[in-house]
C-alpha cells in the first residue's frame, strides 16, 4: 500500500511538472481483445521537453468487469538529460535515468544510461542503453536493458494517422511460471522481450475535438509477466490527448 500511495503522489508530480513544461499529455482507454480476465486497461501517458531535457510518463491499470476493481497497476517515469545541444558531436546524446514498478508483482527497478535520438524532424525516434538494477529475489546474469521509442505522427502523409510504442530487452532471470510449474522441464528463462506498439487515429479532427483518436494496441511479450514464451495480446480503444 505504501508503494502504491508513494507512486500516486509521483504521479500527480509528474503530471503537474509535464503541465508546467507544456508537455502532451494521453489518457486512453483499451478493451482487451484477447479475453483476459481484466476486461480492459487505463493508461496516462506524458511526454514534455524543457532546456535541460525531456521527461517521459507512463502509469496503467488493468479493469475487472465483476466488481470492478483496479490491479496489474504499472508506472514508468523516465529523465533525459541533455545540455550540451550546441555541441555538434554529442547534441544528440543524453544521459538517462528510470523508475519502473509492478505493483501486484513487488518489483521495481532503476536504470541509468545514455540515449540517442536520430535527428528526425516531428518524428521521435530513440534507442537507450541503461544498466538495470533489481530487488528482491530477481536476478540477472546480464543486467542490461535496450530500450527503443518511437512516435511518428502524420504516418504516410495522413493527417492524425499516428504510429508510437516501446520496445525493450533486458536480461533477467525468471524461475516462475503462471499457472505451470514446470514448464519444459523447469527451464529458466535469462531474457524477458516487451513492446506495445500502436496505431491511432485522430478521428476528432472531424467533430471540432482535435485531441481524439480511435486505434489500437498490440501488447507483444516474450518470458513477461510470469507467461512462458512468446504472447500476443491485441486491444483496441480511444485515446485523449491535451
Amino acid at each position: 500500500m505504501k508503494k502504491i500511495y508513494a507512486s500516486v503522489l509521483l504521479l500527480g508530480a509528474v503530471l503537474f511538472g509535464s503541465h508546467a513544461a507544456g508537455a502532451q499529455t494521453d489518457i486512453r482507454a483499451l478493451y482487451n481483445i484477447y479475453g483476459s480476465d481484466s476486461v480492459g486497461t487505463l493508461w496516462v501517458e506524458s511526454f514534455g521537453t524543457d532546456n535541460w531535457g525531456d521527461t517521459f510518463f507512463q502509469g496503467g491499470f488493468g479493469m475487472k468487469a465483476e466488481p470492478f476493481s483496479l490491479r496489474d497497476g504499472r508506472i514508468e517515469v523516465a529523465r533525459d538529460i541533455n545540455l550540451w545541444h550546441n555541441v555538434p558531436v554529442l547534441k544528440d546524446f543524453s544521459l538517462h535515468a528510470e523508475y519502473n514498478a509492478i505493483f501486484n508483482m513487488g518489483n521495481s527497478n532503476w536504470l541509468f544510461g545514455v540515449s540517442y535520438t536520430l535527428p528526425v524532424e516531428k518524428n521521435l525516434l530513440r534507442a537507450t542503453v541503461s544498466y538495470k538494477t533489481f530487488n528482491g529475489s530477481a536476478t540477472s546474469i546480464f543486467p542490461v536493458q535496450l530500450t527503443l521509442m518511437w512516435r511518428l505522427p502524420d504516418l504516410f502523409g495522413v493527417r492524425g494517422l499516428e504510429f508510437r510504442g516501446l520496445a525493450k530487452g533486458w536480461g533477467e532471470n525468471t524461475r516462475y511460471w503462471y499457472g505451470e510449474e514446470k514448464p519444459n522441464n523447469g527451464m529458466i528463462g535469462q531474457m524477458i522481450l516487451t513492446a506495445n506498439p500502436q496505431i491511432w487515429y485522430a478521428f476528432g479532427q472531424f467533430i471540432n475535438l482535435e485531441g481524439l483518436s480511435i486505434g489500437a494496441e498490440v501488447e507483444l511479450s516474450y518470458h513477461w509477466l510470469g507467461c512462458f514464451g512468446f504472447r500476443a495480446r491485441p486491444s483496441a480503444g480511444l485515446k485523449l490527448s491535451f
